[in-house]
């Protein structure tokens, strides 16, 4: 094959895994936007072309309003889109006027009901810890920043020349799974919601206990597993996890809960379990691991395991000399830590570095999550973060699908990045077939993930 055919090739197989994506695990997308309430009063577009329009932005990665726009009067492109979404794309102002307008609690529910989806169709199922509980990390990011404070509810902070800045803050609450997946299960803005005078600024911590409670209206009867850094190991968050019925695994720091580690640190020898691992690496390398356990632990009326691993990477098995600096991690947990799952404690704790991956990549992969989407209008931005939300939902099963895993296999420098530039090439450069488009979408079949 050419260089020009493979670069057609991989543009046409993102394009049409994402057809296949749709329709395999979203199938009732459009039904459910047609659902929304109307705000508006003038309707050149159906409400659904609008909202897939603002979420397709950020499918393909565009970056901004502008760049998308600029595609949009591409006539081909714009062909394209039609044939394979089988609606109009509107323009971003249209797209914008909308989301201005629009409930933010229209697009937070059509987030949630996606979720429900995909975990009533078992998709995240294998991914569980222990096969019974599924990882929800929590964690904050900046969204903007502003030199005024435009909304009313925006946070701030004065540096000590005297000048403030102003900003925006999201605690995201993410399903995560061992194959450095995130989904987003539920948003809560950091912001100061009265007008004027306040005695605290609003806060993660805060913010914490407005989120969990809608996370347990929204997913009652799910069995949870709360992946944490060292923020919350306080009682504070032991008690909410207790009352709302989850466990929980939070990162140990040396600055945290003085009395735990003093408590551990008197323990005799004979009361730490100790034991290792060893685990081979692809590059014939091997990963040594050595861990220390303990149950019992007594804090304010809460129970916790502690668990700690000192991890070294060695080049043959029974040396002692590691070739690769040591890390240590430590964890503590409402599970009772046994010779079954002391290691699960420890690499799911770690696996709380999967929503800090995903604000990473949503803020320089081609999201561009820091971009202000909506300078004047505070509704807009928060609808614009969901549409976000929802186009990194689909992205993820797209990337991780095995059906493009050849074509990392064929090329060990391809990356994510180059697949979607490959695919705007693709819309833009050539004639989507619709038949066969159509034929390959709806063939019946599952999404195998890597």
């Amino acid at each position: 094959m050419s260089k020009c055919g493979f670069h057609f090739s991989i543009g046409k197989q993102v394009c049409f895994q994402i057809g296949k994506v749709l329709q395999c695990h979203f199938p009732d997308l459009e039904q459910r936007i047609l659902e929304f309430s109307d705000p508006r009063k003038r309707k050149e577009y159906q409400i659904s072309e609008l909202v897939l329009g603002g979420i397709m932005m950020f499918v393909f990665k565009e970056g901004s309003r502008n760049a998308f726009d600029l595609d949009r009067k591409d006539a081909l492109f714009r062909k394209n889109y039609e044939r394979t979404f089988k609606m109009q794309l509107p323009s971003c102002d249209a797209i914008d006027d909308l989301l201005r307008a629009l409930k933010t609690e229209e697009l937070e529910q059509l987030k949630n009901h996606i979720i429900h989806s995909l975990i009533q169709k078992k998709v995240f199922h294998k991914f569980r810890f222990k096969s019974k509980y599924f990882m929800v990390s929590v964690d904050g990011t900046g969204i903007a920043s502003y030199s005024h404070d435009y909304c009313g509810e925006c946070t701030s902070k004065t540096s000590k020349n005297g000048k403030t800045t102003y900003y925006h803050h999201v605690l995201e609450a993410k399903l995560i799974t061992t194959n450095d997946m995130a989904f987003s299960i539920g948003t809560e803005w950091i912001r100061n919601e009265s007008q004027g005078e306040y005695d605290k600024q609003d806060c993660e911590t805060k913010a914490f206990k407005r989120l969990a409670a809608r996370i347990k209206q929204e997913f009652p009867r799910l069995p949870i597993i709360i992946v944490v850094d060292a923020l919350y190991a306080n009682e504070p968050f032991f008690k909410i996890c207790r009352e709302h019925g989850w466990v929980f695994i939070v990162t140990f720091k040396d600055g945290n809960l003085p009395s735990v580690h003093q408590e551990i640190a008197l323990l005799p020898q004979s009361a730490k379990k100790q034991t290792e691992r060893i685990i081979p690496q692809k590059n014939g390398s091997f990963k040594k691991q050595y861990y220390t356990y303990v149950n019992g632990i007594d804090y304010k009326g809460f129970t916790l395991s502690y668990v700690k691993c000192i991890e070294q990477i060695q080049t043959r098995q029974f040396d002692d000399d590691p070739d690769e600096e040591i890390k240590t991690f430590v964890h503590l947990s409402s599970l009772v830590a046994d010779i079954d799952n002391y290691w699960h404690i420890s690499y799911s704790g770690r696996l709380r570095w999967a929503i800090e991956n995903s604000f990473d990549y949503l803020k320089n992969h081609g999201y561009n999550m820091k971009h202000k989407y909506s300078r004047v209008s505070f509704v807009a931005l928060r609808n614009y973060y969901q549409c976000m939300m929802i186009a990194h939902m689909i992205n993820q099963f797209v990337e991780k699908s095995c059906d493009l895993k050849h074509i990392f296999e064929n090329d060990t420098k391809m990356t994510i990045q180059y697949l979607w530039k490959r695919l705007l090439s693709f819309v833009l450069e050539n004639c989507v077939d619709p038949i066969e488009y159509d034929q390959l979408v709806r063939k019946r079949g599952q999404i195998r993930l890597v």
